[in-house]
Formats: C-alpha cells, sequence, structure tokens
C-alpha cells in the first residue's frame, strides 16, 4: 500500500518506525512489539533516520530512559520533512529546466529530421491509453480534442466512478490547462458519455465543450507541439495510433480542428452555470434539455440522455415552449436566441483567425444557427 511519505524516498521499515514514534513508542523493544520486527533492522532504520535529522536519540542513562532502554522521539513532523520537500522541489525544478532545454533542442534540430521520425505508431489497446495519458500531462497550456467512438479507455477502472471522467482530464483541469472538446453525437447516443455526469463534470472544471455531427475522426493535441488521431480502429475498440510530432502535419492538423471547432455548437455554456441572464432564464433541467436539442439527436436519444421516458421528454419540451411563448422548434430556438438562453459560438482567437481559409470563413455562417439546432429530429 503506497505512503504518503514515499515521495520522500523513505523506505516501507523507515516509515513504519517514524508513524510509531509519532504514535507513542520511544524504544527499540516498543517498536519490535509494534511492528513486529527484528532488533536489527529496527536500529538499522532509527539511525537512517538520525542521519536524516528525523529521529532524536536520547542515552539510557539520563533522566528521560526507561529501564535502561534508549528513548528515541521523533522530530516534529512539520519540521521534520520541510528541509526534505524543499530539496525535492529543488529537484523537480532543476529536472523540469532540463526538460525544456532539452524540448528546445528538439525543436530546433526537428527541420532536418527524417519524415519517419516526425511521426510514430502507438499499436495496442494499452499502448494507446499511456499515450494519451501521457500527450495530456505533456500539455503546458491547452488540450484540443474530437471525441468520438469508439474508445480505447472506457473501461470503468479507468473512469471517475462518480463524474464519469477520466482522471488524468480532472488533475490537468485542476493545474489549469484549458481544454476545448469537440464531442460527436455519435457518441452521446450511445451512452458512452453523459450529458449530466462526465460532461457536466468537465464544464464544472472549465472544459469548453462543443457537440457536432459526423466529425470525421478522432484526435487529441497538446498545445501546438503533439497529435494523436487513429491509425486504425477496430469495430468497437481503438487499436492502433499515429502520434505527430512538429511538422506540416500537425500544423495542418491544427488548423482543421479550428475549422470544426467554428462549425460545432456550444454546449457547456449551458451545463457549467454561466448562462447569461441568471434572473428567469432556465432552470438546470431547462438548461440541459436546450443543451440537448443543439445536437440534433432524435428525441428517444434526448430523452435516454435525460434518464425520463419519451413521454416525460414530451412534457418537459413543451412546457418549455409554452413556457416561451413558442409553438414549434423553431420559434423555440428564436425565442431562447433572443433572450441569450442559447449559447453562440465565440469568435476565434486571433492568432488562429489570421491564418483561416475560405472554407473556415464559410464554415463560420454557420455559428449561432440556433434555429436549425433546435429544429431537432422527430
Amino acid at each position: 500500500m503506497p505512503s504518503m511519505l514515499d515521495a520522500l524516498d523513505l523506505d516501507p521499515v523507515q516509515q513504519q518506525i517514524y508513524e510509531a514514534l509519532v504514535d507513542g513508542a520511544v524504544t527499540v523493544p516498543d517498536l519490535r512489539s509494534a511492528l513486529g520486527l527484528g532488533t536489527a533492522r529496527v536500529r538499522a532504520a532509527l539511525e537512517s533516520l538520525e542521519r536524516l535529522n528525523l529521529v532524536g536519540r536520547f542515552d539510557a542513562d539520563r533522566p528521560q530512559g526507561r529501564g535502561g532502554e534508549e528513548r528515541y522521539l521523533p522530530v516534529a513532523p512539520e519540521v521534520a520533512f520541510e528541509s526534505l520537500l524543499v530539496a525535492r522541489e529543488e529537484e523537480l525544478q532543476r529536472t523540469r529546466r532540463h526538460i525544456q532545454l532539452l524540448a528546445t533542442r528538439f525543436r530546433a534540430n526537428s527541420e532536418g529530421r527524417d519524415p519517419l521520425d516526425l511521426v510514430e505508431i502507438v499499436t495496442g489497446r494499452a499502448a494507446v491509453i499511456r499515450q494519451v495519458d501521457q500527450l495530456q500531462r505533456s500539455a503546458r497550456g491547452e488540450i484540443r480534442g474530437i471525441d468520438r467512438p469508439p474508445y480505447a479507455n472506457s473501461d470503468p477502472d479507468r473512469l471517475d466512478p462518480k463524474t464519469g471522467m477520466m482522471p488524468v482530464q480532472a488533475q490537468m483541469l485542476g493545474r489549469g490547462i484549458a481544454y476545448r472538446v469537440i464531442y460527436d453525437t455519435e457518441g452521446l447516443a450511445t451512452f458512452d458519455h453523459r450529458l449530466n455526469t462526465d460532461i457536466e463534470a468537465c464544464a464544472e472544471l472549465g472544459e469548453e465543450a462543443r457537440v457536432m455531427a459526423d466529425t470525421p475522426t478522432k484526435m487529441l493535441i497538446a498545445d501546438d507541439r503533439l497529435a494523436l488521431i487513429p491509425l486504425r480502429a477496430a469495430p468497437n475498440e481503438l487499436v492502433s495510433s499515429v502520434v505527430v510530432h512538429p511538422s506540416g502535419l500537425l500544423e495542418v492538423l491544427c488548423e482543421f480542428f479550428e475549422v470544426l471547432w467554428g462549425r460545432a455548437l456550444p454546449i457547456s455554456e449551458y451545463l457549467a452555470g454561466r448562462r447569461p441572464g441568471a434572473s428567469g432564464g432556465p432552470d438546470a433541467e431547462e438548461a440541459r434539455l436546450l443543451a440537448l436539442l443543439t445536437t440534433g439527436m432524435t428525441d428517444q436519444v434526448m430523452a435516454r440522455q435525460l434518464g425520463v421516458s419519451y413521454r416525460t421528454f414530451q412534457r418537459r419540451l413543451h412546457g418549455l415552449m409554452e413556457r416561451l411563448g413558442a409553438t414549434t422548434r423553431f420559434q423555440l430556438g428564436m425565442r431562447a436566441a433572443s433572450l441569450g438562453w442559447v449559447p453562440q459560438a465565440t469568435a476565434p482567437s486571433p492568432r488562429r483567425d489570421a491564418a483561416r481559409s475560405p472554407a473556415s470563413s464559410r464554415a463560420g455562417t454557420r455559428r449561432g444557427d440556433v434555429r436549425t439546432a433546435l429544429n431537432g429530429h422527430a
């Protein structure tokens, strides 16, 4: 069982000894009795803890002695471990600086590399999962992704049991890494994602989510430095991927994502409590319903996403239409947009907009087209 002190390079016996001293053991016999260890192991661990200034020893002939035994007392934890923590933090900073230096050298030499070195093939489900995690952990500013089936990491033990999120994403969002993700409607329709669990949990942590039908491929991009796309997918499982390093291909993939991002419809604003006009605005259930209506999924699938029957879904939909004075979904979309209940796609960043192609400019005409999105499917 890992201990919180593992990070300070204390071995298991040292950890047991120190914690037993904290709990009140003071002599070698005390420690032997509490831990079931031999005298030699106890004494060796105590000597090493003394060298680390984590333990103090009192001679047997001093008043503190008990039954002629030397007494050992722990140095207060907040004092004892501070220097070790500082040393470890300094070591990590040196390691980070060296990695940055290596990354600079790598980029400087990338132009002269063999084209075959600009991509690498990852095969096997376990290897693909590791690469997905490594790519996310490598990000320093932003992760961009297109999320669609099949999935390599959908096992229950790979997901947070409460939110359904991947733990790595939660960790990176907690560190301030931005996420922009386009969810394909197929993943929503097949229950690989749930609006009121993992997508909503991600939105609450700051992920910007949009939805789009018929996305052409899965993709994951870390900053502008690394991308991961499928090489070959089995019918129900991702079994191989291509890692793309800095190159013309990577630049194309980054621009390709931005084109699709401009076409996709936003949903995270509904789910993270950032909806404009809070006074008189949609409640949580209405916000989820509006978010689902933007996806263009069938009413049956939307009902399953909400965890309600088809009849209940219809009742909620008609209740929302009645509240906004709409008799058709077209009118519902117009009224919701006029009230600010339907989030609009934001303009691209200047850095990206400067390189927009004519195709992406045409794609921009679809932004905010809530009338089509809310018209839905029967």
